[in-house]
């Protein structure tokens, strides 16, 4: 759970730490269209969530429950607020100083947004992989797989050649980089430094990967392993991916949600959006009439 001397799951402190706002089964609801994962499923609960820059608000009244060990895509036109909507879930939002926020993110039922909550701490649960690869080009392979872990303060106490191995072999990258790990990060390829940046995600043992258009900088080679290694990392974690590509959430994804201008048009299983969407502008844009 979240706290801010310590995020060990099992500490009995967490009750006390964070108000429990743990909602049932009625509490989130699916948007306009679509159906939503059971409340024993969740992970990430999302309710009233409206966000904005300014006087632009970008996100409006967004409800959604997130499934755990599921992999949920995020789609829409440009603009329609994916990006802004990931950096919501593990507080990124915040960072830009015109950004605004109201609403609930629940992570294992307790809010985020909770004044006790250490936003790095959190960042350790919730990680995140952009859309361009982005290792620390002056690092090594081993020095970027163990940087997350370097800024918490958490290398104690750890085998970090261990972990280095372990992290690379889940991002499907240790076969390729294992004699090149003092080598700069930036000297990989662009595949190769998006399974680093993942593989430095994973080091720190998340809960939840969100993933920004991880493939868009990737050529079709490079994309097929991203996909295939969403796939397996899923068994582990709960995996929440903002993608342009219609074919690619078809196919990596359990669930979907669609927004258009910062609304929630439709979340659902995948398959149902897909074949048989419930709202019209979901057909619409899935049937490439816009956007």
């Amino acid at each position: 759970m979240l706290q801010q001397e310590t995020i060990d799951d099992e500490s009995s402190t967490d009750a006390e730490t964070l108000t429990d706002q743990t909602s049932d089964d009625s509490s989130v609801s699916a948007g306009p269209a679509g159906t939503t994962p059971p409340a024993e499923d969740e992970m990430l609960g999302v309710e009233d969530l409206t966000a904005w820059f300014g006087d632009n608000e970008v996100l409006h009244d967004i409800d959604m429950r997130i499934p755990k060990n599921q992999v949920t895509a995020i789609i829409g036109p440009s603009g329609c607020g994916k990006s802004t909507f990931v950096r919501c879930l593990n507080r990124m939002h915040e960072q830009v100083s015109s950004a605004g926020i109201e609403g609930t993110v629940r992570l294992d039922g307790r809010n985020v947004y909770d004044k006790a909550v250490d936003p790095v701490l959190l960042r350790r649960r919730v990680g995140i992989v952009f859309q361009e690869p982005n290792p620390f080009p002056t690092m090594s392979v081993r020095e970027n797989v163990l940087s997350g872990l370097k800024l918490t303060h958490s290398l104690d106490d750890v085998d970090q050649d261990a972990l280095v191995e372990e992290s690379l072999r889940r991002a499907a990258l240790w076969d390729e980089v294992r004699d090149k790990l003092d080598a700069p990060g930036g000297d990989l390829s662009g595949g190769q430094q998006q399974r680093l940046c993942i593989a430095r995600a994973i080091a720190v043992e998340p809960d939840v990967l969100l993933m920004d258009e991880p493939c868009s900088a990737l050529d079709p080679i490079a994309t097929a392993r991203i996909e295939d290694l969403i796939d397996q990392l899923r068994e582990d974690y709960t995996i929440v991916v903002v993608t342009h590509n219609m074919q690619q959430a078809a196919r990596i994804s359990q669930w979907t949600a669609f927004l258009l201008m910062g609304e929630l048009v439709e979340f659902g299983d995948t398959d149902q959006v897909f074949t048989q969407p419930r709202d019209s502008r979901t057909e619409d844009y899935i049937t490439g009439k816009f956007g």
